[in-house]
């Protein structure tokens, strides 16, 4: 597993078991309700708490959310490969550019020394592509 993945792992891992502070009434409202419901031993409610409770009691809910989050998760794989078909073909336009810059480079040089052994042969010597 990568540092990356790690730390993205301890993040979510994290996120499901800590609640920040109340910071409206539904949250407080859902955080007391887990509670109460739950009964932790801790009297600590934890994201995943709510999740649990939510889909029990209210799972139409959360199959919105996660058909919402399944779509944004598709959309955004499209656009990945759609990024880097972009940047492969970028590549290839790259890649078939040097090769023929050095095709062209080496015709130049070819018919530079045709010439230059053309010029030998009217001044009455013999040229090396012909030896």
């Amino acid at each position: 597993m990568s540092e990356i993945e790690t730390t993205n792992k301890l993040e979510t891992d994290d996120a499901q078991k800590v609640i920040q502070a109340t910071e409206g009434p539904l949250k407080q409202m859902l955080v007391e309700y887990v509670g109460k419901v739950l009964r932790p031993e801790d009297e600590q409610v934890t994201v995943e708490m709510i999740v649990q409770t939510l889909a029990s009691e209210f799972p139409e809910f959360l199959l919105v959310v996660a058909r919402e989050n399944w779509i944004r998760g598709y959309e955004q794989a499209l656009s990945d490969v759609e990024n880097v078909e972009k940047e492969k073909a970028e590549e290839l336009k790259s890649a078939n550019a040097a090769a023929s810059a050095l095709s062209k480079k080496k015709a130049s040089k070819k018919k530079a020394s045709k010439k230059k052994a053309s010029k030998k042969n009217k001044n009455g010597r013999i040229s090396q592509a012909t030896q």
